[in-house]
């Protein structure tokens, strides 16, 4: 894990990076939001479980978190659930019903413990309300994201994710063209089925975060940004129907990925 960070007065963030040999790197961000009711948005890197729980208890105790809001079930996001969950008895888990169910068929999820999330719904965390929201970009059908309505912060999950030459705690000190390669380049690869929509109809989609007017923007695989910067950032989203698709690594590609991480060649296609 990289070191936590604080943005804002009352939200801590807990990164982890991923390097990708020959292209850059990937942040993957969770969340506290120090609420009266405080939550914790997604759970990080199972690699990283030790280093995850030390992170968290530098923060706060565990067993204070009262919500666990799971944006998707991806194992980038749930990674230590199941152990923020025995850290936390009393905390509640916020996620997609369907995606909660899913989780069951892999770990025993407490399904007693689970509050069925739906985009639009609103929880009251004591000192503010968190809305739901989906966001315009997804590779996961669970996705839900959500709007701090005291703040206005908006997490956007997957969306405007990018990997980097390098990863600060700001997109301010991202260069513009490594930032809109990094988001545009992420976008076609998580989010392929972009490539199959109307482009109007998804330009009108995106420009919904615009309209509610965040004040930042918090991404599980971006730096932080400022709500300045919102309408930047869905222009770049809004152009990625329009630009070319993604095509994965050949077999030689992903050798050379390989052995920069210093792994043993992967088996050869027949």
């Amino acid at each position: 894990m990289d070191p936590i960070y604080r943005v804002g007065n009352d939200v801590h963030v807990l990164p982890s990076s991923l390097p990708i040999p020959g292209i850059g790197t990937l942040v993957v961000n969770a969340y506290v939001i120090l609420a009266r009711a405080p939550v914790l948005v997604d759970t990080g890197l199972a690699m990283d479980g030790e280093e995850f729980e030390h992170a968290l208890r530098s923060i706060m105790d565990p067993a204070d978190i009262r919500w666990i809001w799971l944006t998707h079930d991806d194992a980038d996001h749930t990674g230590n659930l199941e152990r923020v969950m025995s850290l936390a008895p009393a905390a509640r888990l916020l996620t997609h019903g369907l995606g909660a169910l899913r989780m069951s068929t892999w770990w025993p999820v407490p399904l007693d413990r689970v509050s069925a999330l739906q985009p639009g719904d609103r929880i009251d965390v004591g000192d503010r309300y968190l809305r739901g929201v989906r966001p315009p970009l997804f590779d996961n059908p669970m996705t839900t994201g959500l709007l701090d309505e005291r703040t206005g912060a908006m997490y956007t999950v997957d969306t405007f994710g990018a990997i980097l030459p390098s990863v600060p705690e700001s997109c301010d000190d991202v260069s513009e063209a490594d930032l809109v390669d990094g988001i545009a380049g992420w976008a076609a690869f998580d989010s392929p089925w972009t490539q199959l929509v109307d482009h109007d109809r998804f330009r009108a989609a995106a420009n919904e975060v615009a309209r509610l007017q965040p004040t930042a923007i918090f991404s599980s695989h971006l730096p932080s940004a400022s709500g300045h910067m919102a309408r930047q950032l869905v222009e770049v989203i809004a152009s990625v129907p329009a630009r070319p698709p993604f095509v994965p690594p050949d077999h030689a590609a992903f050798a050379s990925i390989f052995a920069a991480l210093g792994a043993a060649a992967p088996t050869p296609l027949a």
